[in-house]
């Protein structure tokens, strides 16, 4: 998105990308992408090429990748995640996530308290809104459950995730889930493919905007 903006105002910008995982969610689709409608600006450096190796100047807004300095006019650096600190008082995170039970999300360290979303770590599902909102669906079923002894379902989970690669251009990941002992586990999954026709991504760019309507319905209507 943001190549999106500069294409249009700065077409001669750079955008690096200093990752230190060796792959990323629909990488494929996003290569394509920027290959398609931004040659040339977008350049990711992975772990192989010193993606692993950052160290950030603010002062002089410097970027140094594997001891390569370079000057740069904007820096986000992203920190490796975890947990919330409230997590971390509260006595139930294992590293840098707080394991659940996947039938109900409840702490495996104390089942009195419930944990979902990206402090959870729950198995299978991807950290996204959407995994969130379908989290806590399981986790309300439960709670009221176990205050007024009505029925308790079994735990379903669904997660999809869009993403804009350019006007009316969205691409898309997704998969159910069902609730095991050991974690949230994958049942199915769908991934957008390469080389998808115009109609194609703009009919799941559509897609996309009816889904954020329909979850600000049903969370804050």
């Amino acid at each position: 998105m943001v190549a999106h903006l500069l294409k249009q105002n700065n077409p001669t910008a750079k955008i690096l990308i200093a990752d230190p995982k060796e792959s990323f969610s629909k990488q494929g689709l996003f290569e394509e992408g920027w290959n398609d409608n931004y040659a040339g600006m977008i350049e990711r450096i992975g772990p192989d090429f010193g993606g692993a190796n950052v160290a950030v100047d603010p002062a002089a807004m410097t970027l140094s990748i594997d001891g390569d300095v370079m000057d740069v006019d904007v820096c986000n650096v992203i920190p490796a995640m975890k947990a919330g600190r409230i997590a971390e008082l509260a006595g139930i995170t294992d590293g840098n996530w707080a394991p659940v039970n996947a039938a109900d999300m409840s702490s495996t360290m104390d089942d009195s308290i419930h944990v979902l979303g990206d402090a959870a770590a729950q198995g299978d599902m991807p950290k996204s809104g959407f995994s969130a909102n379908s989290q806590a669906k399981v986790c309300a079923n439960a709670v009221r459950g176990a205050l007024t002894g009505s029925t308790v379902f079994p735990a379903r989970f669904a997660n999809t995730c869009w993403s804009l690669i350019d006007t009316d251009n969205g691409v898309k990941v997704g998969a159910t889930y069902e609730a095991t002992p050991e974690k949230i586990a994958k049942v199915d999954g769908f991934v957008s493919q390469t080389g998808e026709s115009d109609d194609v991504r703009a009919a799941t760019y559509q897609e996309s905007i009816g889904w954020y309507d329909g979850i600000v319905a049903d969370m804050f209507g």
